[in-house]
């Protein structure tokens, strides 16, 4: 793909002078839309740019412009700003002209790769902690220069480019005491794609955070916040999270593929699993837990279960932190901490809104957790996940949510808990020349496996990942263990003896089928004798 330098934009001269009836003289440089964006984010117009002053425009009834707006625009062009005022009803006509004819133009940073990519802040973007005194911040407007930094927003739409191609979830942005590292997460596993000169630490973090609407000022505190990519007529939303550190920000970028749908099938479960997966979806009532730790594939079994159940006849609600996939036909709430907006009391409200069916992102709480309980105890489907290792780690949980052991054999009708171990590359794996063996338990015979060594398809050996699953039904016998407040061990007992297969069990099969490798079993697992 043909990438391209940033064509900044000016503002609609001739559309200002018929408007405004007032003549500017003609820009000696060209405006970015990085500078439009920040001046109509606090409905100013960025006017006229020279080698030494910024010109904007400010309605008549503002004594002056915002601390925020003259911080951050002479941190981004390093020049003096000069303040004109017009009338308030003319600059909400100028501004509701460059929304209504070219939205792009105002809120794009960029088109870059000949318009294949496009960049969008979201609206909604907004930072975790904004500072009122100004006195401390330290600016260094020296290093933000409008001519220089081109190249620099150039290698950012590289980077997330890059990253996209390689099926990236985050890339890290971590700036050390004489380096600068960008890394990015494929497949679980991070990996280093580039080191720029760190010196370019302050224009990569000031660039990265005017995207996401962040207040590119504020250095001490952490931010966060959001923006859309298109690529290639696919979007992706942005997620970013600031952190101060020794030596500069670190940025983490989170990459939400918004069209990224999986089916119940293409999960990755086997049959039996899947068919009593799909008949514990069918029915009327209950809680179903999804389990593991972070980025073990939580959220796409959730979502695949909601487009599995999305049905005309159905009210659909979930509560999520955040909107990682929209589904059409689910109404679907982000909770916002900052205003009072958490899990529980969103799930409050929403039994309220005649739901059949409640998924809530995640039980991070005793209240949430009571909730949701209530909520299946009431004749409603619920779905959510926990973060625990095992199935019967989830139930000990529970418990320690102070959850009777009574509700839990009532309400929860399925656990699942899950890994996701990565895919050996199909032209370069090979059968490995021994067999391995394992303790009876584990594993009764000798395992043979499979081995790769990467390629020019895959690199490093691996391609994609697939999902293992540990399935716990809730039914009598382990109703009454729950009932009699049962341990984890006898719990444990009672899963060996009805036959069910562990997540390790899983793991060492799709080994023995040469899908995966003893490798992965050990980054997943640890030591498994």
């Amino acid at each position: 793909m043909k990438h391209q330098l940033i064509s900044s934009q000016k503002i609609d001269k001739k559309l200002i002078d018929q408007k405004q009836g007032e003549t500017e003289t003609e820009t000696q440089e060209i405006i970015s839309n990085e500078l439009h964006l920040l001046c109509q984010r606090h409905h100013a117009i960025a006017l006229n740019i020279d080698s030494e002053t910024l010109t904007i425009a400010i309605a008549e009834n503002l004594s002056h412009p915002s601390e925020e707006l003259l911080m951050n625009l002479r941190f981004c062009c390093g020049r003096k700003i000069n303040v004109k005022q017009w009338p308030k009803a003319k600059i909400e006509k100028i501004l509701h002209q460059f929304s209504s004819e070219d939205i792009s133009s105002r809120e794009n940073l960029s088109n870059t790769f000949n318009n294949d990519i496009t960049l969008r802040p979201a609206a909604n973007s907004t930072s975790l902690e904004r500072i009122t005194s100004v006195d401390h911040l330290e600016i260094q407007t020296s290093n933000f220069n409008e001519k220089n930094d081109a190249p620099v927003i150039q290698f950012i739409h590289q980077t997330l480019s890059a990253a996209i191609e390689k099926r990236a979830s985050d890339i890290h942005f971590e700036p050390y005491q004489h380096c600068y590292r960008i890394r990015i997460r494929v497949d679980g596993v991070l990996q280093e794609i580039s080191s720029p000169e760190f010196e370019l630490t302050p224009r990569i973090n000031g660039c990265l955070k005017v995207m996401a609407q962040l207040n590119i000022a504020e250095k001490r505190l952490p931010q966060d916040g959001k923006f859309t990519l298109r690529l290639n007529n696919i979007c992706y939303s942005m997620r970013i999270a600031t952190l101060p550190t020794q030596y500069g920000e670190k940025i983490v970028l989170r990459i939400l593929h918004a069209e990224q749908k999986a089916t119940l099938d293409e999960l990755g479960l086997a049959q039996q699993a899947l068919a009593q997966f799909i008949k514990t979806l069918s029915l009327p009532e209950g809680l179903i837990l999804v389990t593991g730790p972070t980025g073990s594939g939580k959220t796409m079994t959730l979502y695949s279960s909601l487009l599995h159940l999305n049905q005309h006849q159905k009210n659909i609600c979930s509560i999520e932190d955040p909107v990682e996939i929209p589904i059409k036909g689910i109404n679907q709430t982000q909770i916002n901490h900052k205003i009072g907006l958490d899990f529980s009391s969103v799930l409050r409200t929403l039994l309220r809104q005649d739901p059949d069916i409640i998924m809530v992102g995640e039980i991070r709480d005793n209240e949430t957790a009571e909730i949701s309980l209530k909520a299946a105890h009431t004749g409603h489907l619920v779905l959510s996940t926990l973060h625990t290792n095992s199935t019967t780690e989830t139930l000990a949980r529970l418990t320690q949510m102070n959850i009777p052991g009574y509700l839990l054999a009532s309400c929860l009708k399925l656990i699942i808990a899950q890994r996701l171990m990565r895919r050996l590359c199909l032209h370069c794996k090979k059968p490995a020349l021994a067999a391995i063996n394992y303790p009876e338990d584990i594993w009764p015979k000798p395992l043979h496996h499979w081995i790769s060594e990467g390629c020019e398809q895959c690199c490093d050996g691996y391609y994609g990942r697939i999902g293992i699953y540990e399935m716990l039904v809730i039914n009598t016998e382990i109703k009454q263990a729950l009932i009699d407040n049962a341990d984890t061990l006898k719990l444990e007992q009672i899963l060996k003896k009805q036959g069910n297969i562990t997540l390790l069990k899983a793991g060492l099969s799709l080994v023995e089928q040469g899908i995966s490798s003893v490798d992965e079993i050990y980054r997943v697992f640890g030591c498994v004798n």
